[in-house]
């Protein structure tokens, strides 16, 4: 998975934006884009208003002026013809002012202000000239005063704009420009009368302009509109009237009159006009002004529904992709990895069942959601197919490894029958260095079942010593003799836990003595925990770890060990985490030194209370049976005086041999074993137990090709429940003490490995098998004549040297481990009552398990039933027999160079032999010879040193 943190989003960056900016970005250009629009609606919408509520104001002039200018003409008409009234002036006059007081009014126009005052003073100049003024005169400036009031009412409603507004206007124009073609009528008939032999062209051009501005007025009206038609009908009148009249004498106040009700007509005509001007601007500004305000509240509430709409999409993107969003991380970080934790531990609904993410639309973002729970399903198919084919694997590997071991245990049976019966001391070496590889390769074995997950391993039920959990553990690394152990506390450990202790110790071993220089210590130490727990210590002087290094390496120690890359490059932490996990131990490292260059590593292993047990609470195991000269148990009846579960003590060679654990016989620590001595100084830095020490751990003997059932002999059926220690008789039939348990000198060659820890069923060595033995005379009874002869030894000399050291005078071989079996075939028969042999019939592999459960080993290879073997007897000829052997007791006086005794030939002939040897003398010996013999012994002891240094590297 890519965790590397995303480079920064730029600004223009917009596959960066988030979704809700997006959303903003389309919606806020539309919306920004239609808020301009529509302000501009709204603001040419109010300017529209603001313009015509101003016509509106400019247009309240228009009547007055035009009202002023009427009255102005019927004035200027009645002074010049002599037909005025009184009332015509005071009309004039009263129009004047209201004109100026309708042109104080502050929202008109100056301009159009400026004209109407000037108008004004025209028109009071003109009216107080009329009299001083000629007919033409007063009537050219007339016209040019209403002109000028034309040209200031066009100028007011020209800016309107509106098409209904200049329709009125024009209409207004066109009747004031016909109302005013009356006053030419007037000026042409005063003209007829001043000169009545003048040609009547001028009042035939002005009915004709008028008829002309009446058809043009017919445009607003519909036809035949009875206005128009009197208007026509007027000037008809008056045509007819000047036509009919005597030359130079038309009927003045007739005309006059007609004129007078044209004018009127035209004056309402006018009036209508200017009063619908006002009023259509007035509406049109209040339309104007509500539009604005209706076009406004729209796109304000546009507006408002854009955005309103917009954030709901944007919200109905946002919410399903929010859930989409948690669902895929709640999927990532915690359904997905608790699914693969179930299908781990062999939940199988946990492939099928799961809950969909809640987005349930069948649009993009839903299928979206869909295709999520599809990869969801896939990876949980998927991982519930990675465990089962995980689970094949660990079946795979754990079948291969059972097979492995299987072998391991058979080869270990074979190499323990060579060395049995191996006389050569430097085979014997190789062979016991065979022995120790293939303990190593069963470990590894042992490492690939722990790989493959298996739990249930060898198990043992017996608590198991401290000291020989150590022992056995170290028996399974290589450089064992680079170990030195403390003091060992007191105690057990639980049999359950005890086997896979000794591995995860193994294991741990194995690492300092491989991250050590090769000629440092790596130290046992032992203390108590405060919570009644044991704590080991295993501490070495490598260059160490760095701290980092070492927090991971911790962390994994107490995770239980989970399979990872790193497994098969750190098989041995995996191994020790998941043992650790297994049994709740708690296992951590730390320096050694903390300010030394070479800081080491101290592993520190913490044994819970529960998995201890308490020597008080351990039952005896007792020792195994002593054995004969050819590794087998003593038969035979024995005399009364013998006890059956002692390791005896018998004279062999310069001084007593003890027993060993298995019953063959060791030398004391005291013993001078005649060759150069090792001095106190060269401890080899193994642990060492006292030989009668029961160390609680099932014990191996030599089996029949390591693959049959343990079975008892029958000549062992009768085990004796008597006092663990028997007394021994010496060379004069003198009753010796019983021997006591002392503690061996360290052995320098291979610590012991734990018989029967290879898991395979074993046979004791004269248990009946039910196929022809291989040493007859031992499984057979021994016949009355021929009993077997007893063997006095000397009691054995208490050891007084401290565990650990190395009393001065012996000599040990590094590979001396389990001499007895070695050395057996130099012995005689010691007179030991057999022991029944400890079985264990659980200890088994789930091989052979399988294998008795499904028939393939027949019923010979079972347990035979008490009785069925041969009983212990005796006979009067038995002590005879007992003498002779007592008489042919070896005399060690040379040793190999192992430190094995070595036996001279003829020097072990019984009395009363077929040949009747003679007496054999003792020789006597040059001691220069002696002395240059050591030397050459010496020299060979280095040399075979030296080259079994080199054979154990190479292999």
């Amino acid at each position: 998975m890519n965790t590397e943190t995303p480079p920064p989003n730029r600004l223009w960056n917009l596959e960066g934006w988030r979704l809700r900016w997006k959303v903003t970005a389309v919606v806020a250009i539309p919306v920004t884009v239609a808020m301009v629009l529509g302000a501009l609606r709204v603001q040419e919408e109010l300017s529209a208003a603001a313009h015509f509520s101003e016509a509106a104001d400019q247009t309240s002039i228009v009547a007055p002026l035009l009202a002023m200018d009427t009255a102005f003409g019927l004035y200027v008409g009645g002074a010049i013809s002599r037909t005025g009234s009184p009332s015509d002036a005071e009309q004039v006059t009263e129009m004047m002012a209201a004109m100026r007081e309708t042109a104080a009014n502050p929202d008109l126009d100056p301009a159009v202000v400026a004209n109407v005052e000037r108008l004004i003073d025209e028109t009071e100049a003109l009216r107080g000239q009329i009299a001083n003024m000629g007919v033409e005169e007063v009537a050219a400036r007339t016209v040019a005063i209403q002109d000028d009031a034309a040209k200031t009412v066009s100028d007011v409603i020209s800016p309107i704009g509106d098409d209904t507004i200049l329709k009125e206007g024009n209409r207004l124009v066109d009747a004031w420009a016909a109302q005013r073609r009356l006053f030419g009528q007037t000026m042409a008939i005063l003209a007829l009368v001043e000169n009545p032999k003048a040609p009547n062209t001028a009042l035939i051009s002005a009915n004709g302009s008028e008829l002309a501005l009446i058809d043009v007025l017919a445009r607003y009206f519909p036809e035949d509109d009875p206005t128009l038609t009197t208007l026509r009908q007027a000037v008809k009148d008056r045509t007819d009237m000047v036509s009919a009249a005597p030359s130079g004498q038309p009927p003045l106040f007739e005309l006059r009159d007609s004129m007078i009700a044209s004018q009127q007509i035209y004056t309402n005509l006018i009036k209508n006009s200017t009063s619908s001007i006002t009023n259509k601007v007035a509406a049109k500004a209040s339309e104007t002004r509500s539009a604005a305000m209706r076009d406004a509240a729209v796109v304000l509430a546009t507006l408002l529904a854009t955005i309103a709409l917009g954030l709901l999409v944007a919200r109905s993107l946002i919410r399903p992709i929010r859930r989409l969003r948690r669902g895929a991380l709640q999927v990532a970080n915690e359904d997905l990895p608790k699914a693969i934790e179930q299908i781990k531990v062999g939940d199988v609904t946990a492939v099928t069942e799961f809950e969909p993410i809640p987005v349930h639309t069948n649009e993009e973002i839903g299928q979206l959601a869909r295709a999520v729970d599809d990869m969801h399903g896939q990876a949980l198919k998927l991982a519930g197919e990675q465990a089962h084919l995980r689970l094949q694997i660990g079946d795979m590997f754990e079948t291969l490894a059972r097979r492995s071991k299987s072998l391991v245990d058979q080869q270990l049976g074979l190499i323990e029958n060579l060395e049995f019966e191996e006389k050569d001391p430097k085979r014997l070496e190789s062979l016991f260095r065979l022995d120790h590889l293939a303990a190593r390769m069963r470990r590894n074995g042992e490492n690939l079942l722990i790989l493959s997950g298996t739990r249930t391993r060898r198990g043992h039920s017996a608590p198991v010593q401290v000291g020989d959990v150590v022992r056995a553990a170290m028996s399974e690394v290589e450089d064992y003799q680079r170990v030195e152990v403390k003091a060992t506390p007191q105690g057990a450990i639980s049999g359950t836990v005890a086997i896979d202790v000794v591995h995860l110790l193994a294991e741990l071993l194995d690492n300092s003595l491989r991250a050590s220089p090769p000629d440092s210590k790596v130290t046992f130490n032992f203390a108590r925990a405060v919570d009644g727990g044991l704590l080991l210590e295993i501490t070495d002087r490598g260059i160490g770890i760095p701290a980092a290094e070492m927090a991971a390496i911790n962390d994994r120690l107490a995770s239980g060990g989970e399979v990872s890359p790193e497994t098969a490059r750190h098989m041995g932490l995996f191994v020790a985490s998941r043992l650790a996990d297994h049994h709740g131990l708690t296992v951590r490292m730390r320096p050694t030194f903390d300010t030394a260059r070479n800081q080491g590593v101290t592993v520190s292993v913490h044994v819970p209370h529960s998995a201890l047990v308490s020597p008080m609470s351990m039952g005896m195991t007792g020792p195994q049976s002593a054995v004969d000269s050819d590794g087998y148990p003593v038969t035979g009846e024995q005399p009364a005086v013998a006890e059956p579960a002692v390791p005896v003590t018998v004279t062999v060679g310069p001084g007593p041999l003890t027993t060993g654990p298995i019953g063959l016989p060791q030398r004391t620590p005291a013993e001078p074993s005649g060759l150069p001595q090792r001095t106190p100084a060269e401890p080899s830095g193994l642990p060492q137990r006292t030989p009668a020490e029961p160390n609680g751990l099932p014990r191996r003997t030599p089996a029949m090709l390591g693959v049959l059932a343990q079975r008892a002999s029958a000549a062992q059926e009768d085990l004796a429940q008597s006092s663990p220690s028997a007394p021994s008789t010496s060379a004069t039939s003198a009753p010796s003490p019983s021997p006591q348990p002392s503690p061996l000198a360290p052995t320098a060659g291979l610590p012991q490995r734990t018989p029967g820890a290879s898991g395979l069923p074993q046979r004791t060595p004269g248990a009946t098998t039910g196929l022809p033995p291989l040493n007859p005379e031992v499984s057979a009874p021994a016949p009355a004549a021929a009993p077997t002869p007893v063997v006095e030894s000397a009691p054995a000399a208490p050891a007084t040297m401290a565990e650990g050291m190395e009393p001065a005078g012996t000599t040990q071989h590094r590979y001396r481990v389990n001499s007895q079996k070695t050395a057996s075939f130099f012995q005689p028969r010691a007179n030991v009552e057999p022991l029944r042999p400890i079985l264990h019939p659980q200890e088994t592999t789930p091989i052979f398990s399988g294998m008795v459960s499904t028939g393939i080993v027949s019923d010979w290879l079972a347990t035979p039933t008490p009785g069925e073997g041969s009983k212990n007897w005796t006979s009067a000829a038995d002590e005879g027999w007992n003498a002779a052997q007592r008489a042919s007791a070896p005399r060690v006086e040379a040793h190999t160079e192992s430190g094995l005794p070595q036996r001279q030939p003829g020097h072990q002939l019984v009395p009363g032999g077929v040949n009747g040897a003679d007496k054999i003398t003792a020789k006597l010996r040059d001691p220069d010879a002696i002395r240059e013999k050591l030397s050459r012994h010496q020299k060979g002891i280095r040399d075979g040193r030296a080259a079994s240094h080199a054979e154990r590297n190479s292999i």
